[in-house]
Order: C-alpha cells, then sequence, then structure tokens
C-alpha cells in the first residue's frame, strides 16, 4: 500500500497534469486517513477552488493554516482566493503575512503588485513588481507586471524596456509580446508594434486580446477589412469577448459597412450591456444609417466613456427640453471645433424657448460665432454655479429635440462674418489672381 506522501505525490502529478478530479480524490483520501495532513488541505482547497467551489476552497485553506501557521504558500493561494472574491484587504493581508514567513516568495510580491494595480494604486503596484525583481531577477512576472504599471503611467520608453526585460527570460511570453506592441504605438512605431502583434498571435493562435489588438494596429494604418478579419478571429477564439466585436464594429463602421458595424456593437452590448464606449460607437453608427431615435439614445452614452469631457459631470440639473421660461442654460462644447460648429445651429432653437444661453466654447470659436442668434454671453473656463440654471452639452442637443433628417435646422447662413471684416479682406484678396478657397 501506497505510504501517505507517495499518494500525496501521485496527486499532485495528476493535478500538475490538469487532471483535478482525480487529484480531488486522492486528496480526500489522504485526509480522511490523516486529518491534520497540511500539504493535502492545501492542495485539495486549490483542487475544490478550480471546481467553482469558492467556500470549501477556503475553508480548507483556513483549516491547513491553523494547523501550521507558518506555511507561506497556502497564504499566497488564500490572498490569491480573497483578491478573485472582492476581498482586496484581505488578500494584501495574505500575502503580507506570506512574505513575512518567506521574504523570497516571488510570487508574493506579483500577486501583491497585480492586487495594487487593480485598485488603481499605481506607486504600491509599482514597489512590489520592483521586490520581486530584486528577489528574483529572472521574475517573469515581476518584469510584465512593472512593464504594465509603467504603460499605464505613459512612461512608454521605460515600459518597452521592461517588457523586454521580461521577454528576454521568457520569449514565448504572448500576453508581454502584445502589451510591447501596444506600448511600442503610442510611441508612433508601428511598424515594431505591428510585428509584436503578430508575433503574439503566433505564439499563441487562441489569444483573443493579441488578435484584437493587431486589428487596431491594422486600423491604424488604414489596412480595415485585413482589421476587421483581425478583429473576427478574436470572436472565433473567444464568443464572449466584448471587445472584439466593438472592435469588429470600429472597423465595419470606418469602411461605411454600417449594418455589419451595427451587428458588431449590439453583439458587444449583448455580452456588457454596460459598455459605454459600445454603446457610444452604435449611437454614431445609428445616426449615420440615418436611425436618429436610438441613435441619439444611444449616443448619449459617450457621456460616461473614460475620455469624456471633464464638464460632463455638472453640479447643475441637465436640461432635457422643457420651457426654460427666462432661466441662464450653459451649453457647453466638447470634442472639437467642428462639432461646436455643427451644433451651435441649434442655439437659437434654445434661445426661443425662453432660455437665456450661456456658450461655453474656446476663445477662438468665440469671435467666429460672434453673430450667432440667441447668444446671451460666451464664456469660457470654470463657471461659478451660481452663474446658470441648467446646462447641456451641446451634442446632446440633437436628443433634447428630438431631431430627425427632416427636422435637423437648415437655417442658412447661422453663422456670418463680421461686415467690417468682410470689407477689409474682400479689399485684399480682389487684387490677387487664381482660385481663392474660403
Amino acid at each position: 500500500m501506497a505510504t501517505i506522501q507517495e499518494a500525496l505525490a501521485a496527486a499532485v502529478r495528476h493535478h500538475q497534469s490538469g487532471q483535478i478530479a482525480v487529484a480531488a480524490r486522492i486528496y480526500r483520501r489522504i485526509i480522511e486517513i490523516a486529518p491534520d495532513q497540511t500539504d493535502a488541505l492545501h492542495l485539495m482547497g486549490l483542487a475544490v477552488r478550480r471546481a467553482g467551489q469558492g467556500g470549501a476552497a477556503l475553508r480548507l485553506l483556513a483549516r491547513a493554516l491553523r494547523l501550521d501557521p507558518a506555511m507561506a504558500e497556502p497564504r499566497l493561494n488564500l490572498g490569491n482566493m480573497l483578491r478573485d472574491f472582492g476581498s482586496g484587504q484581505g488578500a494584501a493581508a495574505a500575502y503580507r503575512s506570506a512574505i513575512a514567513l518567506r521574504p523570497g516568495l516571488t510570487a508574493a510580491y506579483e500577486s501583491l503588485g497585480a492586487l495594487h494595480r487593480g485598485q488603481g494604486r499605481s506607486a504600491e503596484a509599482e514597489r512590489a513588481y520592483r521586490r520581486a525583481i530584486r528577489v528574483d531577477p529572472m521574475a517573469t512576472e515581476g518584469h510584465n507586471g512593472l512593464a504594465n504599471v509603467l504603460q499605464e503611467r505613459d512612461a512608454l520608453d521605460d515600459a518597452v524596456a521592461a517588457y523586454r526585460r521580461g521577454l528576454a527570460i521568457d520569449p514565448a511570453h504572448a500576453a508581454a509580446c502584445n502589451n510591447m506592441g501596444i506600448a511600442l504605438r503610442g510611441l508612433g512605431r508601428a511598424d515594431r508594434a505591428m510585428a509584436c502583434h503578430r508575433h503574439a498571435v503566433a505564439l499563441d493562435p487562441y489569444f483573443a486580446a493579441g488578435h484584437t489588438s493587431l486589428g487596431l494596429a491594422l486600423q491604424e494604418q488604414g489596412c480595415l477589412e485585413e482589421a476587421a478579419r483581425a478583429h473576427a478571429r478574436a470572436v472565433a477564439v473567444d464568443p464572449g469577448f466584448a471587445g472584439g466585436y466593438a472592435n469588429h464594429g470600429n472597423a465595419r463602421l470606418n469602411q461605411n459597412r454600417v449594418n455589419e458595424a451595427v451587428t458588431g456593437f449590439r453583439r458587444a452590448m449583448t455580452i456588457d450591456p454596460a459598455s459605454p464606449d459600445a454603446r457610444r460607437n452604435l449611437g454614431m453608427a445609428l445616426l449615420v444609417a440615418g436611425r436618429f431615435e436610438e441613435g441619439w439614445r444611444e449616443y448619449e452614452w459617450r457621456l460616461r466613456c473614460k475620455d469624456a469631457p471633464t464638464h460632463a459631470a455638472m453640479p447643475k440639473p441637465r436640461w432635457n427640453g422643457e420651457p426654460l421660461e427666462g432661466r441662464r442654460i450653459l451649453l457647453h462644447g466638447e470634442q472639437g471645433l467642428g462639432d461646436a460648429l455643427q451644433f451651435c445651429r441649434y442655439v437659437p432653437l434654445v434661445a426661443a424657448r425662453g432660455g437665456r444661453v450661456l456658450l461655453g466654447l474656446p476663445a477662438p470659436l468665440q469671435r467666429v460665432m460672434a453673430g450667432l442668434p440667441g447668444v446671451e454671453r460666451f464664456v469660457s473656463g470654470q463657471l461659478p454655479t451660481d452663474a446658470f440654471d441648467l446646462h447641456l452639452p451641446m451634442l446632446s442637443l440633437g436628443e433634447v429635440f428630438g431631431t430627425q433628417m427632416d427636422t435637423i435646422p437648415h437655417r442658412v447662413p447661422y453663422l456670418t462674418a463680421e461686415p467690417d471684416l468682410v470689407a477689409r479682406w474682400g479689399e485684399r484678396l480682389a487684387g490677387l489672381s487664381g482660385l481663392k478657397v474660403g
């Protein structure tokens, strides 16, 4: 009959080869024979966690640690489970306990770094990853984790250097290769970035994020059909990858294949209904298709995107189209000068509903719009909260007015130049020959 140590060794072999159920049966039998066998309790906890039994896994690890509080690896794995269950404070305490027990346990520093990075605590994450590298200069995940933190901080040259160090240790690390490509794209090194993305998916053809990163790189180079194929491969290997469907939609929208774009965005929303980027882009596609009612509604999700203007959250109520009755309303620009020039056509309609319109625009546009009817005052920068009663982002005017194709405000011209400037430039240009544009 096999000894407990022989049985444990056999269970570990099954566990490492992916035969989790077989390993769990052996661990369970060992625990029945020797209830205080801490290694079996620890490893049984990992096995049942793989089977989705989180509560049982935590109880097994806690039992092992009660029997032998000096074990470092069970504390590390307890921290990983607590992190997965959303207990960041408990996870951090477990990682620190593991480090105190075994200062050379590299994985504990790496896991602590990943926890802090997920919490947005960049400086603490960097410290943890650097400690992992000091303990073990060959710690691949330490180098890659550090690189990820540096990339998120826009220290892209340093990030690329860290990715290179990690890849020198593990050249087959597809995620690190892909992330280095993203950093290189940020530095404008398109060819090298493309090579990284292609190499990442060659290393792991089932790496969905790698395929969609390749697709994004191709989009940036204007290779839209190849980009769409890359995004299609991403969702083929991972049908639950919302970002792949959304990026496929973006590629198709850039090709003006609007119906396919709408399909992609809707698939993304089915998987992740709260994705503001997918819903904003769906709104754009629907507006291009002339489906205004739903398009305006979905386009409102732009205000929840990470790149939304900071003034999207205002201390005063948003106007929803009701009569204004002399109240002051701040209409504020959003994305660029062109959008403001297009949507300023709504200002007279707002004034017609009784509004005293404050138009928030960059200074260069204020002179251009000086003759726009309905503006009481142009403003820029932060306003005191008592300066206005209501607000509305300018690109929301289409939704508030329920604009359809045949109701787009079309009073032409809605902007006029200053008469003395027209006369002055007319004199200056009169003597010039050739084509005059403007």
